[in-house]
């Protein structure tokens, strides 16, 4: 497999279920349902087509495909693995808020660190970032880099508390009164990039809901722009690459404001 000629097909792929997503928007039915996914979730028309058209520009590089919509496909023996994310942000996509994304991460091996590429494509605005292992991260070909606020009180920080717990919103109280403004979009993958190109100085999410599909590339982009990822005690972070196991994570733009992100998030394993 040519990294080049892989990296090329997902960039023009990524384009595609722009158009493909776009197009179904303009057509109507945005909450059209076809059944529920492999990760249990309904899913809707738009996530169908745009895991199609994924699928279809993987085929010809032999790699296992992990998806929230069908799973684990291709030949079990193969050494590399895509994670995908068709469309990330779906429910904003339904009821038209603009921001979602498309998510594509090569694996090989069994590890975050064995990320060696990743793909993000903002669906609305188009943007396409990019990073690989080792190589640094971009934005439409631009090296980006995390912010480099270091204190809570200057950080414009996202924080996940959907479906989340009393106690985990409560828990959760002292970071967002601590941080000059705490905001959430609704697509995870794609705010992890706003950490990775300093729009936003770090994420938070602790209600152990998240999947690999939705953050393996993010992770790379973000890893490779600078930031810091932990789970919420500051450890390694270790998911599974499966849709079954979900895990928490905090992603801060470097280690100083990293330190001080987790010190507010408090100490204790209260799950959303």
């Amino acid at each position: 497999m040519k990294s080049g000629d892989l990296e090329k097909a997902l960039v023009e792929a990524t384009e595609k279920v722009r158009d493909t997503v776009a197009a179904r928007a303009a057509r109507g039915g945005r909450g059209r349902s076809v059944g529920v996914g492999a990760a249990g979730d309904s899913t809707i028309l738009a996530d169908k087509e745009a895991e199609d058209v994924l699928l279809k520009a993987l085929e010809p590089f032999g790699a296992r495909v992990l998806s929230e919509e069908a799973g684990m496909t291709g030949d079990p023996k193969g050494g590399v693995l895509a994670v995908v994310d068709p469309l990330d942000g779906s429910s904003n996509f339904e009821r038209g808020v603009p921001f979602y994304c498309t998510s594509v991460a090569m694996v090989e091996g069994r590890r975050l660190e064995d990320v060696t590429l990743g793909v993000i494509r903002d669906l609305v605005r188009g943007d396409i970032y990019i990073a690989r292992r080792g190589k640094g991260a971009t934005k439409n070909g631009k090296r980006i880099r995390t912010s480099s606020t270091t204190k809570p009180s200057d950080a414009v920080v996202g924080i996940d508390i959907s479906r989340s717990t009393p106690q985990l919103v409560s828990r959760l109280a002292g970071l967002a009164s601590g941080v000059k403004r705490q905001t959430h979009y609704g697509a995870n993958a794609l705010e992890l990039c706003y950490v990775a190109d300093g729009r936003i100085d770090a994420f938070v999410d602790l209600r152990g809901k998240m999947r690999i599909t939705d953050f393996a590339a993010a992770y790379l982009i973000a890893k490779e722009a600078g930031a810091e990822l932990t789970d919420e005690r500051g450890g390694k972070l270790v998911p599974h690459f499966d849709l079954d196991h979900r895990f928490s994570f905090v992603a801060s733009a470097n280690q100083r404001l990293h330190g001080e992100i987790l010190r507010l998030c408090g100490e204790g394993g209260v799950r959303g």
